[in-house]
C-alpha cells in the first residue's frame, strides 16, 4: 500500500506533465473574478503554476497551484476544468496547499 507521501509525489508529478489544450468558456469567464488579477490568462497561470497534491480532486483531475492569484487550477484530460479561490476552501486544505509549494 502507497503511503500519502507516495500518492502526492505521484499527483504532484502527474500535475507537472500534464499538459492542457483546451480552456471552456465557463473557466475563462470565471477567471477575472476568482484571479483578482488581469495582467495574465488561465493558461499562463497554468503554465506559471506549482503542480500540487489536491486531494479534494475528482474523477481524476490534477492540480496546480498559482502564486500571485493565490487558485487552484485544476485540469482533466487535457482541458482546465475550473479554477478555485484557495480562500475558499477550509483552513487545513489552504494549509497543506501552501506546505507544498513554501520551499520551492
Amino acid at each position: 500500500m502507497a503511503s500519502a507521501e507516495d500518492v502526492a509525489d505521484r499527483e504532484r508529478r502527474r500535475a507537472a506533465e500534464h499538459a492542457v489544450g483546451e480552456i471552456p468558456d465557463h473557466v475563462q469567464d470565471r477567471w477575472p473574478d476568482r484571479a483578482l488579477i488581469d495582467d495574465i490568462d488561465v493558461d499562463q497561470a497554468w503554465r506559471e503554476a506549482d503542480p500540487i497534491h489536491y486531494p479534494s480532486a475528482h474523477l481524476g483531475a490534477v492540480a496546480r497551484y498559482h502564486r500571485r492569484s493565490d487558485t487552484v487550477i485544476l485540469a482533466r484530460q487535457g482541458a482546465i476544468t475550473t479554477c478555485i479561490e484557495l480562500m475558499d476552501r477550509p483552513w487545513s486544505e489552504r494549509i497543506y496547499i501552501r506546505n507544498q509549494v513554501s520551499d520551492l
